[in-house]
């Protein structure tokens, strides 16, 4: 499989457990990386979040500790061969990690994060690949119950951090619900797939502080051979 080739950079991901995709580049373009120096991504894969927060970090003048965590090992091998040729930060600003982010969050090297990202597994007892990486990528039985992700966050998120991350609708309403009276909900982009068409994704963005949720919507289809202004507007940073 041939790189994937961004504007400003290009990454593998044939090895990942999961490949660069549509939900990967919303959550990336949907997060703020402001004030954040200190960043982690939980199931970085290959990496493809964290580098394309280290691309908005560096238009802003920043320049951040990026971390990566993943309990694949290929996914980890290859997201330091992407660090290795990274060209918008030096080498010394990544750090991936192959290991289970529960065991992470109780180690030395867990820092006090300013940003927490997620693109986490979230079928639940449906029909699984039979590819091992696959199941771990997407599955969240026996991997990464959302209540093991929502502590780990707490133990890692500084008092003024924020989480992302990117979910289907109803798993998204049961994170909430883990949530609730923990974390807060401060932002949440509903996002359909094609204009008239149910809701599929949402990308949300919580803090341990209290305040009002800003709601918004985006389609990426305006119909099925043409993306909204939108959306092209959104991912004109990075796709060529």
């Amino acid at each position: 499989m041939p790189p994937f080739r961004f504007k400003k950079f290009s990454l593998s991901h044939d090895r990942s457990a999961l490949k660069i995709g549509t939900d990967a580049l919303l959550l990336a373009s949907l997060t703020d990386v402001k004030r954040a120096e200190i960043i982690l991504d939980i199931g970085c894969g290959c990496g493809v979040v964290a580098f394309c927060l280290a691309q908005q970090s560096v238009l802003k003048g920043d320049t951040p500790q990026i971390y990566g965590v993943d309990s694949d090992h290929e996914s980890i091998i290859e997201a330091d061969e992407n660090a290795d040729n990274y060209p918008l930060l030096p080498r010394a600003a990544f750090h991936f990690i192959g290991e289970r982010i529960q065991d992470f969050a109780n180690g030395p090297a867990a820092l006090g994060f300013d940003l927490i990202v997620s693109n986490p597994p979230f079928f639940q007892g449906d029909l699984k690949p039979q590819r091992e990486s696959s199941l771990r990528s997407k599955h969240a039985d026996g991997q990464l119950p959302f209540e093991e992700l929502l502590q780990s966050v707490l133990k890692m998120l500084k008092q003024d951090g924020r989480f992302a991350l990117i979910l289907p609708p109803a798993e998204s309403e049961r994170f909430d619900q883990l949530a609730q009276g923990r974390l807060f909900c401060h932002k949440r982009v509903r996002v359909r797939p094609v204009a008239g068409k149910p809701v599929h994704r949402v990308v949300s963005e919580y803090a341990r502080q209290e305040g009002p949720c800003k709601e918004s919507g985006l389609t990426i289809l305006e119909t099925p051979n043409a993306y909204t202004n939108e959306y092209a507007a959104l991912m004109e940073p990075y796709l060529l």
